[in-house]
This record gives structure tokens, C-alpha cells and sequence, in this order.
């Protein structure tokens, strides 16, 4: 292929089929003056997300679906994509979610002046009201400040490629804030964050129809990794993550409820049992987080090495 593309859209995907139609109809729909390209990287689904992604191949002129399956996780199946990348500037967005007119523009001409770029969560579209105003008020300006320096997410970003690899992609050791601790590498390694509020993205918050496994999965890795970046990064002054103890007393008094909840109503008893699987999946990221230890102390000089090699 001869054709200069001047940005590469990763998608990962796993079990995506509900709604990977909806970002990918929005996508097509997007106008640039410049070539570029969408990566649906399959993550080992195992629903129809790739039956609906070929079904989008002739909507775009440059489109691949790329088989991330040898390794599950939203790390693995973006770096994949990354690698199969035809263009020197790289964008991510999410299956579950839903660019706005102009996303693609905005990022790829913010890519022409700027290394990272950080677009805009919108939440509005597809979750509650208090959910939404929450959400927004958290990711001002596309970062989230927490217990560290600024985190972005991985479901609105640009960068350029050769960054991306020196920086070492994402890190495919962790299940959770893996897009968090990206961002955290970055700005160690001297780059700064350009926000571009043109670049909007309608952000789903959870999953749609989450089961109780997912549920207790998803807060389980969440927490363990949480406290796995604290271990990374506390040498530069990374705050420590919530208690065990706090964790510990909240999951007894869920069960506690248990007893009266079961005269209740049955979407009160589906909320006790959704609370009682993300908090026991809390509990045991907490007690995972501090028996194991998959990252070690990052050590700033991955761009040096990267340029002497």
C-alpha cells in the first residue's frame, strides 16, 4: 500500500457485538482531508463483535480486523493494534462508546503539532443523570486527578507511534488503570498532555448488562491493580490506595443486609447481590494487591534507551 496514512484508529474489542456497531457507524461517518485507517483488534470474542465489525469493512477505505486473542486484556489487544498500524500517529477509542462529528480531525490535526493528545469524555448520552454529572466533574479537561498525577483514559487518546513503543505500550500486566499508568509514563518521561476539547467522545459507564462474575472480576482487578501502581510509583510521591480494613467492614455490613433483603422487592435484592459481588471482588483485589506484585518500581529513562537503541 502506497497511500501516506496520517492516522491509525485502534478499536479493541472483546464481546463488543451489542454496541461496536454504534462506534463504528459513528466513525464512518467522520470527514478529514488526510488517508487513515480503522483497526477493529479482536480481543477472543466470543460473541459476534467480529461479524459486526465485517460488516463495516466496505464503509471505510483502509479497515482491518486483527486477531488480539493470545492474551485477554484491553493492554494486550491496543498494543496489538499498535503493531499493525500503518500510519505514524495512532488513536484509541472504545467498542462500547461513540465518537462525536469531528473526533477524527480533531485528533489527527492535534497529532500534527502536539505527542499526546487527551480528548473529551462526554457522558450524557448513555448513562443517568447523576451518573453523568458525576462522571463529568471527575474527567475535566479528559484526565482524571486522583491520588497521583494527571491519569487519562485509553478510550479517547493520540499519540504518536514511535512514543508509544519507546514508552513500552501499554502495560500488559495489568487488568486494571493500565491506561492510567500510560499516562503516568509519559509525563515521568518529560511529554506533556495536550487536551483537545474538539475530540469528543459519548462514554458508556459499566458495562451493558454486567453479570455478578464481571461484576466481582472487574472490582477485583480493579483494586489489586490500584494497589500495584501505588507499589510502582509511591517513590514519587504516589498517594496509597483505600484500606483493607475499610474494604473488609463495608463487605460485612452488605452482608449483613443480606438477612433483610431477602423479604424485599426483586430489583432491591438484584442491587444487594450486584453490591455484594463488586465489593467481595474489592476485598480480595485488596488482599491480592498486597500478597503479589507484578510491576516493579518504574525507573524514568525508557525514551533515552529507546533512542540509543
Amino acid at each position: 500500500m502506497n497511500v501516506d496514512l496520517k492516522l491509525s484508529v485502534i478499536i479493541p474489542c472483546f464481546n463488543g457485538g451489542a454496541t461496536l456497531a454504534t462506534q463504528l457507524e459513528a466513525l464512518s461517518m467522520q470527514t478529514w482531508s488526510e488517508a487513515w485507517e480503522i483497526i477493529v483488534s479482536n480481543n477472543g470474542s466470543t460473541d459476534n463483535s467480529v461479524d459486526v465489525a465485517k460488516q463495516y469493512e466496505n464503509r471505510f477505505p483502509y479497515f482491518q480486523i486483527i486477531d488480539a486473542s493470545d492474551r485477554r486484556g484491553g493492554p494486550y489487544a491496543i498494543n496489538q493494534g499498535a503493531r499493525a498500524a500503518r500510519s505514524k500517529n495512532l488513536a484509541c477509542c472504545d467498542a462500547d462508546d461513540e465518537v462525536q462529528p469531528g473526533w477524527v480531525a480533531a485528533i489527527g490535526n492535534a497529532l500534527s503539532e502536539h505527542d499526546v493528545v487527551c480528548g473529551k469524555f462526554s457522558f450524557d448520552k448513555f448513562n443517568e443523570p447523576r451518573i453523568a454529572e458525576r462522571s463529568a466533574v471527575a474527567w475535566k479537561d479528559g484526565l482524571y486527578k486522583g491520588r497521583f498525577l494527571p491519569g487519562g483514559g485509553s478510550g479517547n487518546l493520540g499519540i504518536k507511534k514511535w512514543i508509544h513503543e519507546a514508552i513500552g505500550g501499554f502495560d500488559e500486566c495489568l487488568p486494571h488503570a493500565y491506561d492510567a499508568d500510560y499516562y503516568w509514563r509519559l509525563q515521568l518521561e518529560g511529554f506533556s498532555l495536550y487536551f483537545e476539547p474538539k475530540a469528543i467522545i459519548q462514554i458508556r459507564v459499566g458495562r451493558v448488562n454486567p453479570t455478578l462474575s464481571s461484576l466481582y472480576r472487574r472490582s477485583k482487578n480493579r483494586f489489586a491493580s490500584n494497589y500495584w501502581c501505588y507499589k510502582r510509583y509511591k517513590n514519587f510521591g504516589m498517594l496509597p490506595p483505600s484500606s483493607l480494613h475499610g474494604s473488609f467492614s463495608k463487605w460485612i455490613n452488605t452482608l449483613r443486609k443480606g438477612v433483610w433483603i431477602q423479604n424485599q422487592s426483586l430489583p432491591q435484592k438484584d442491587l444487594w447481590r450486584q453490591s455484594l459481588a463488586q465489593q467481595t471482588g474489592e476485598l480480595m483485589g485488596q488482599l491480592k494487591g498486597r500478597l503479589m506484585n507484578p510491576c516493579k518500581s518504574y525507573q524514568p529513562g525508557r525514551i533515552q534507551l529507546y533512542s540509543k537503541g
